[in-house]
């Protein structure tokens, strides 16, 4: 498997906003276990463990867990693909539950396709979430003439790292040209 599953290819789409203001790139979307509609930063319908959306959302608008909750993730994805954002993952299809190696060994392997991903949403900022895919993006991303907004990995944004991937990510946007 080497594409995204077309069903979320097609969500991901609906929710690409005509001018990419920041884009993140993140690793992929997790593998499903069979529930195509689990953790998935765009399935609008079902909030569930999503943890990059909450902190995209913390970060960008200081909306809390409870909010979530209480309004779901609709209104929030409308206001993201208002306010140009937008997220590809580095590897097409999900990687998690790949052995360290094999993980290694995709992740390096997409870095020119998603490098010429993100060079065609031409996009004003650029930040990648998780500490281990900064070090084998910023070079290819920064040599393509892709404004990455920060110099510094940005954790991915569990609960005993939200606090950092929201001061990280609010600190990269900062940088964005108005």
């Amino acid at each position: 498997m080497t594409d995204e599953d077309p069903w979320y290819a097609r969500l991901r789409s609906q929710w690409k906003p005509s001018r990419v203001k920041l884009l993140m790139i993140a690793e992929s979307a997790p593998a499903d276990g069979g529930d195509v509609s689990a953790r998935r930063f765009f399935y609008a319908d079902r909030l569930g463990p999503d943890n990059l959306f909450r902190g995209v959302v913390e970060a960008m608008y200081g909306v809390s867990k409870t909010d979530l909750q209480r309004t779901g993730k609709r209104p929030w994805l409308e206001r993201l693909y208002d306010d140009g954002f937008f997220l590809i993952d580095l590897a097409q299809y999900p990687v998690n539950a790949l052995s360290a190696a094999k993980r290694r060994r995709v992740l390096h392997d997409a870095v020119p396709s998603c490098v010429a991903r993100a060079s065609a949403l031409e996009p004003v900022g650029v930040v990648v979430v998780k500490t281990d895919l900064y070090v084998i993006l910023n070079q290819p991303l920064i040599s393509a003439g892709l404004p990455l907004l920060h110099d510094r990995p940005i954790a991915f944004p569990l609960g005993n790292t939200r606090a950092n991937f929201v001061a990280g990510f609010n600190q990269a946007r900062r940088r964005l040209p108005t």
